[in-house]
């Protein structure tokens, strides 16, 4: 069939085919997706023969506090496991860029670019969260059955990423002839539902990772004024609040980084005023007498006598340092000029 040649196709670097533009629907627009240079026929014929192969679960919890993740069942009769609940997700892709070399695309990507294609959400990458991954040998590139290695053709890595869903998109069955539309479901339901084999095997710990997830802290969205709002928390406040045990909430968080943030700069206050202490009491409160000596005789001096030595204390403490005043004195007075000449005069030498 002739593809008609125009601003909804694109030339394929790899094979200078025209192939029809990726598209997906959202609520409002059409969103324009193009991920390669290359098309999927010719991504199709240049894979890898380790294969790597992406779930992502995203997850919520709901009003009643209860965690969900979202799933959706696969309907495609000619497609594997049938009838089987999944995330989204699917195979890492190698691609060819304009120079002609062939380029593994990364998991994340791969993460990524699945749950637009399957779902219409746009995840953020560094809220995506690996939490599993395991290499087995396939005899089947996509159901990644696991064999014995002599029979396998091929290495199938297998990984699983987590994510929090921020409730403003809302997924959509973008491939309706493969799969049912996206559903949210408790642990106390996907115990009992037949999922692909790589979250049939890890349903337990996936629970448990976003367990911990909503453990540590409570995402709220909050915008620009109410951050600014949310007052610094205080010394007193704070060495309270480290005590207890409950997780942290958004508020929480952004009172404790002003803390951190005022603390932080007190201290370098702090420290610039105490170099200008040290700075006065080296030069303006004595140490200055001591110039005249090189920094390891300034030091031997500095603890021998006070801080505002005459010539006769440093003559009866420090004589060995003094004999050398007396052997420079000469060169101190007539040829040098600004701070040390002006010591010596105060030594009355």
């Amino acid at each position: 069939m002739e593809i008609e040649i125009d601003e909804r196709t694109q030339q394929c670097s790899r094979c200078r085919q025209y192939r029809p533009i990726f598209e997906y629907r959202g609520l409002t627009e059409t969103y324009e997706m193009t991920f390669y240079n290359n098309c999927a026929y010719c991504r199709r014929n240049n894979q890898l023969k380790d294969r790597r192969l992406v779930q992502v679960v995203i997850f919520r919890r709901d009003p009643a506090r209860v965690i969900q993740i979202m799933l959706s069942q696969r309907i495609h009769p000619d497609k594997p496991y049938f009838n089987m609940m999944q995330g989204t997700g699917g195979k890492v892709d190698v691609y060819t860029d304009n120079n002609g070399h062939e380029i593994l695309e990364t998991e994340e990507d791969a993460a990524m670019r699945e749950t637009l294609e399957e779902s219409g959400i746009i995840l953020e990458e560094e809220k995506l969260q690996k939490i599993w991954s395991e290499t087995v040998p396939s005899q089947l590139e996509r159901t990644a059955r696991r064999c014995n290695v002599q029979d396998a053709t091929y290495n199938v890595t297998l990984s699983i990423f987590i994510y929090p869903w921020d409730w403003i998109q809302e997924p959509i069955a973008t491939e309706p002839d493969k799969s049912s539309d996206w559903t949210w479901h408790t642990f106390q339901e996907v115990i009992f539902m037949n999922l692909i084999p790589m979250l049939q095997k890890n349903q337990n710990f996936i629970f448990q990772e976003i367990g911990k997830y909503f453990n540590y802290c409570e995402i709220e969205s909050l915008d620009e004024q109410e951050e600014n709002d949310i007052s610094p928390m205080t010394e007193i406040t704070f060495n309270n609040f480290k005590k207890k045990t409950e997780k942290l909430t958004t508020k929480d968080i952004i009172a404790i980084e002003k803390y951190k943030k005022g603390v932080t700069f007190e201290i370098n206050r702090l420290r610039g005023r105490l170099t200008k202490i040290n700075k006065y009491l080296n030069n303006n409160y004595g140490r200055k007498y001591l110039q005249i000596f090189d920094f390891q005789d300034r030091n031997k001096v500095a603890e021998k006598v006070n801080c505002l030595p005459t010539l006769e204390e440093i003559k009866q403490n420090a004589p060995t340092e003094y004999s050398k005043i007396q052997n420079n004195v000469y060169r101190y007075t007539v040829h040098e000029t600004g701070d040390k000449k002006n010591i010596l005069c105060q030594l009355k030498i």
